[in-house]
């Protein structure tokens, strides 16, 4: 670890020496420059400006004029150019014949005079609209705020939300019915277990949040991980000069109220761009679990029933303040700092009354559990982002360092009671469990983009990250007050990860034909150490994950994409520890060290009409599909479950998208999704071949833009019963309606609007294992109503396009 951080912080030395060498090993200059002016001699701002061979009409360079008129094109080499200067409402201007000589001498065009068109163009007011969701030809896009029923919600309640997504009670997040999504937070990997991210994301409101990205087959420049593909959350960022800022809050009340409030402040100048925020939430649930549990003997004859009642009620308290800097070093080179914290307070409770049955379905017993489990997370995570711009055509080099850092330590205090059938007391234990989970993450990358003729684009990058987890989990049985611990239940263990990457992506336009295809190699090295036991498991491996997309357009309203490539799933780390954690009376939790990752070959191939209507056909191949089973112990009254490789699957799905403005009044967005899941496998001696169930996705977001200032929306979503190896889920439907009043002349908003409006989502699980049955019945409690208030403030401007050129600087002394 040590050599790690040495040598992390001999690269950050060289990167930023490196950044200060850029100007310093500039070449010899040679410029053609000059000034843009109208009839009248006043300056023309941010008139194009294109540079090209004069013998054979090859681009050079392109730009834009200065807010003073003033141009300059730098490092041009000797020969003959020609030159196009165009801009809205003037003629095209043709300077040719521009020498530049090897001696260097700077080329001065002085004043060249655009003059007006004859027909100029009429003053128009136009009002453009960011669609809800965007397809593009590796990803969807989702812009989180175009949907009124989105105002308040949490970000982990809008990831419910998104077309084809489904999360299960313990936070693992399913799309189209596969497992194994990577969340990132802007770019970045959270490395968190399902339920601590969930945790996270729970407590992360959705007004900080820009639009969210969903790539089932991303590109070869992301990261392999995820083989169901990958959620980008992209937080907000301040694009516009001066001091900008903003407020909202929320009030929702269902089973329980919850409230949450932010504020965000920018100020930025031609030389830096700051950025601050907050936001402070607190979230109150209740769902209820009735489980029946039958542990089947030979012959799969009936030997115990149990059937309990469990509640459970959780809360959580976040903030979560931001730091952003962005400085420009010069208009070609940028160098930005970041830092985000969570600060939370959260306690869960379960409160659960058991009946414990014969084989005759006789009451033999009774007993009462409750669980309450108290943390304090805390996690930050830092960057430092350097981006250049090598010339105006589109190179780009960039290097990103960041440090992440997560801790919690659930406290987890048990109490189970057990009584005969009359009722009588039998006896009582008390169990603490102290828990300490330690994540520290550190990550370098480098990325290059080069243009390529024809609108082409190379893109490459190398990237290595370092993942250490350290887990203390110590168990206490309390005996006549005294808390003693007991070693054979608990467990301390240290896991580290590295992995080194690579990648190519080329990107290549033709006539209706675009080709992208990539490939990312990585090498994993992970090592897991059982202190208590001495047992280690150490793996390390090479992949390949190749990428191919070609978007094919038939004419303006007919086309095709195809998109494959590979991803792999790695385990959580909690997954890794095989720390048995109780959760209710007779169902436990415990990790797998010998768990293996998934690899999965993913196809889709879509047809679109119109940018309207959209059907796509796709399939998976996974190896060592990853699931969590429920394993029935010796003593045949407990379960635990346990994180588990099935040796193959596969997956089919047809998804139909239907988005169109049906009248003036009315935009409906509609995706409705046909999928199956197959397995083959066994664990044990018992066989896990399943052909799976067609399963039903259908969601639909309707808008009603009543007035210039009032909006309506509603949505649906249905989820029809679903098939996952051994357990199946029962079907749902969540209904959510929302209105929304533009105030202060659009600077504020105010939105009332009510989600699960028929208490809709509730449904059943069943899991079928060797010599268990087991059902349980989920009572979700999520119908609230919410108000939101939302204000803009501040004196910003939309800032100034800071594509102009490579030579703004220049431009400024040559105005002065």
């Amino acid at each position: 670890m040590s050599k790690y951080i040495t040598r992390t912080g001999m690269i950050i030395a060289g990167l930023l020496l490196s950044a200060s060498l850029i100007k310093a090993q500039a070449p010899a200059n040679r410029v053609i420059k000059g000034r843009i002016v109208d009839e009248k001699k006043a300056a023309l701002p941010f008139a194009t400006l294109v540079l090209k061979n004069e013998q054979d009409t090859t681009l050079v360079k392109a730009a834009l004029s200065s807010d003073k008129g003033f141009f300059s094109f730098n490092n041009i080499k000797p020969g003959t150019y020609r030159m196009a200067i165009s801009m809205v409402g003037f003629q095209t201007l043709n300077k040719v014949n521009i020498v530049v000589d090897s001696g260097g001498k700077p080329v001065d065009l002085g004043a060249l005079v655009l003059t007006a068109s004859a027909k100029m163009l009429n003053s128009v007011t136009i009002r453009g609209k960011t669609p809800l969701v965007e397809r593009l030809i590796d990803k969807t896009v989702v812009n989180v705020n175009q949907n009124i029923t989105n105002a308040g919600l949490s970000v982990l309640e809008v990831i419910k939300k998104l077309p084809g997504v489904q999360i299960t009670d313990d936070g693992q997040v399913f799309l189209n019915g596969k497992a194994g999504i990577n969340v990132l937070v802007d770019g970045k990997p959270t490395y968190l277990s399902a339920q601590d991210l969930a945790s996270l994301l729970r407590g992360m409101p959705s007004s900080n949040v820009q639009k969210i990205e969903i790539m089932t087959n991303p590109s070869a420049k992301y990261d392999a991980s995820g083989n169901a593909g990958i959620i980008n959350i992209v937080k907000k960022r301040n694009h516009r000069e001066g001091f900008t800022g903003s407020v909202n809050g929320n009030l929702a009340q269902g089973y329980y109220g919850s409230y949450d409030g932010g504020i965000n402040l920018g100020y930025k100048t031609e030389a830096y761009n700051l950025t601050l925020s907050n936001s402070y939430t607190f979230n109150k649930d209740f769902f209820n679990r009735s489980v029946t549990t039958d542990a089947l003997g030979n012959n799969n004859a009936l030997s115990t029933e149990k059937a309990s009642n469990n509640n459970n009620i959780s809360s959580n308290r976040t903030y979560s303040p931001s730091l952003g800097l962005d400085l420009y070093l010069s208009r070609q080179t940028t160098l930005s700092l970041t830092g985000n914290a969570s600060v939370q307070s959260g306690s869960d409770l379960t409160i659960s009354n058991m009946n414990i049955l014969n084989g005759n379905r006789a009451l033999t017993n009774t007993e009462q559990f409750s669980a309450l489990n108290k943390d304090k997370p805390f996690n930050y995570t830092t960057g430092l982002s350097l981006v250049h711009k090598l010339d105006t055509l589109g190179r780009e080099f960039s290097i990103d360092l960041d440090y992440s850092n997560y801790r919690n330590n659930p406290r987890q205090f048990n109490y189970t009671m057990l009584n005969d059938a009359s009722g009588s007391f039998l006896s009582q234990s008390n169990v603490f469990l102290d828990q300490s989970r330690r994540l520290h993450i550190y990550a370098i990358k480098a990325d290059y983009t080069q243009p390529l003729s024809g609108k082409g684009r190379l893109e490459a990058g190398l990237k290595s990250s370092y993942v250490k987890a350290n887990n203390n989990n110590t168990y206490y049985k309390q005996l006549n007050g005294q808390n003693l611990v007991d070693s054979t239940q608990s467990d301390y263990s240290i896991n580290s990860e590295n992995i080194n990457a690579a990648y190519i992506n080329v990107t290549k336009p033709y006539k209706k034909l675009t080709v992208e295809a990539g490939l990312r190699a990585e090498q994993t090295v992970t090592k897991g150490q059982q202190k208590l036991t001495g047992q280690s498991v150490d793996q390390n491996f090479l992949s390949l994950f190749p990428t191919t997309f070609f978007d094919y357009k038939l004419n303006d309203n007919y086309g095709f994409t195809f998109r494959f490539g590979r991803r792999i799933e790695r385990a959580n780390y909690h997954e890794l520890v095989p720390f048995r954690r109780p959760l209710t009376p007779t169902l436990y939790f415990e990790g797998n060290p010998n768990l293996k990752p998934q690899l999965t070959w993913h196809s889709e191939l879509t047809w679109s009409w119109h940018q309207e209507l959209s059907v796509t056909f796709g399939y998976d191949i996974d190896r060592n599909y990853v699931k969590t089973l429920p394993y029935l112990d010796s003593n045949k009254v407990t379960v635990t479950r346990i994180p588990t490789n099935i040796q193959h699957s596969g997956s089919w799905n047809i998804d139909f998208n239907y988005s169109k403005k049906l009248v003036k009044w009315w935009s409906t967005d509609n995706i409705v999704s046909f999928y199956r899941n197959h397995f083959s496998g066994q664990a044990g001696n018992f066989s896990l071949n399943n052909p799976g169930i067609v399963s039903v996705y259908f969601t639909s977001n309707n808008s009603f833009p009543l007035t210039d200032n009032l909006s309506a929306e509603a949505d649906f979503e249905y989820d029809s019963r679903r098939q996952l190896i051994t357990s199946s889920f029962g079907a749902y439907s969540v209904a959510s309606v929302g209105v929304r009043q533009q105030l202060f002349g659009g600077r504020g908003s105010i939105s009332l609007n009510a989600r699960n409006i028929f208490q809709s989502e509730n449904h059943n699980v069943i899991d079928r294992y060797e010599s268990l049955y087991q059902y349980s019945y989920f009572n979700f409690y999520t119908r609230a109503v919410r108000l939101n208030f939302s204000y803009r403030f501040g004196s910003g401007k939309t800032a100034k396009s800071r594509t102009e050129s490579g030579s703004a600087d220049e431009q400024k002394r040559a105005g002065s």
